[in-house]
């Protein structure tokens, strides 16, 4: 378990909670109703307006806000842990430079 402040704690709660509202990743066998990932959940088109509403997607702003927030004051040595590709974390498995194998198709 890693020791947070109250304050990092409220904000990585927050951050799980809007997670699993949205069903991201492996998380989606926890919630049944499928969120879309935009701001916005559909378009009504009203007769005799102009232009169309639009109604926004609430649960998906949270998960936005709620990483936002957590982002801002995760704890250092998380950052410095994740593994990144320009750090070399991955090895050269995808490395550009290298020329693709040319495969012939079957």
């Amino acid at each position: 378990m890693i020791d947070l402040t109250k304050e990092q704690q409220r904000a990585y709660d927050r951050f799980i909670r809007a997670r699993n509202n949205v069903s991201l990743g492996q998380y989606r066998k926890y919630n049944k109703a499928w969120q879309p990932t935009s701001d916005v959940v559909c378009s009504v088109d009203i007769t005799g307006l102009n232009h169309q509403l639009f109604e926004q997607n609430d649960a998906w702003l949270e998960y936005k806000e709620a990483s936002q927030a957590w982002w801002a004051i995760e704890p250092e040595f998380r950052k410095a842990e994740r593994m990144s590709m320009i750090a070399g974390d991955y090895g050269d498995s995808d490395n550009w430079r290298d020329k693709q194998p040319k495969v012939k198709e079957i």
